[in-house]
């Protein structure tokens, strides 16, 4: 197991538990005491964990948000499926949005050999351009979010004010049927909003441990778009006529 895989186990872990211990935990995956301490060093410096004598507690702050390393892997499967979904939705001559996020980072793997133009402030999706890219790629400015991997700032909202884009595919951390779709950063809800007053479309993409919950910064309400979409581990007692189930 490699170290993000771990320290998203953790992460779930501590989730759950609300507690761990170093000791226990270096049992479970056969390494040593030093390293679940830097696991958990990592924690701590995302806001998520705060260490205690012998192992950490749970940071349970609506305004902390996991590094991409650690969301990456969550929901794996579920987010591949939300995305070869979405996929199906974008076709050549399409101007679209696409979010930073592990989804929006999927998405982009099976479109980028279309004929389309993609906005993104998602700095990770360059990595993934290659000969068979077709997409004209068009990358806002501003300054870079370590957590994000995106740029956030006023010169990225200035920018997507500028443009009229077909088709937005926005990520979120929390989705509450009354509430609506948040966020824990501040200017990351900020940047969303723009591009949303900038599109036609307007698509959330979000897997089943997304609902039911609330984060600091709101972006919109759910009935601000036009599309919902999750995996099939959704609870069906969750309903909504934008909400569809990728299948």
């Amino acid at each position: 197991m490699n170290t993000t895989q771990r320290r998203y186990e953790i992460y779930e872990k501590l989730k759950k538990d609300k507690t761990v211990q170093v000791s226990e935990l270096a049992k479970v995956y056969a390494v040593s005491l030093m390293t679940i301490r830097r696991d958990l060093d990592s924690l701590e410096n995302q806001g998520l964990a705060t260490k205690s004598y012998g192992g950490a507690t749970l940071n349970e702050s609506s305004s902390t948000e996991p590094s991409f390393e650690i969301k990456e892997g969550m929901s794996q499967s579920d987010k591949k499926e939300i995305a070869i979904y979405a996929s199906t939705l974008i076709q050549d001559g399409d101007s679209i949005y696409l979010d930073c996020g592990t989804t929006c980072l999927e998405l982009f793997k099976r479109i980028h050999h279309k004929k389309i133009t993609i906005f993104t402030n998602f700095w990770k999706i360059l990595q993934y351009v290659d000969r068979n890219t077709k997409a004209k790629i068009i990358m806002a400015p501003g300054t870079y979010n370590p957590v994000t991997q995106a740029a956030l700032s006023e010169s990225t909202i200035q920018f997507f004010q500028n443009y009229y884009i077909d088709k937005a595919f926005i990520s979120v951390l929390g989705l509450d049927l009354d509430y609506g779709v948040s966020i824990p950063s501040m200017s990351d809800a900020l940047v969303k909003k723009a591009i949303l007053d900038s599109s036609n479309k307007k698509i959330c993409m979000a897997d089943h441990t997304k609902f039911n919950k609330k984060y600091m910064s709101k972006i919109a309400n759910i009935d601000d778009f036009d599309m919902i979409i999750t995996d099939n581990k959704l609870d069906d007692t969750i309903k909504h006529e934008n909400i569809i189930k990728a299948h």
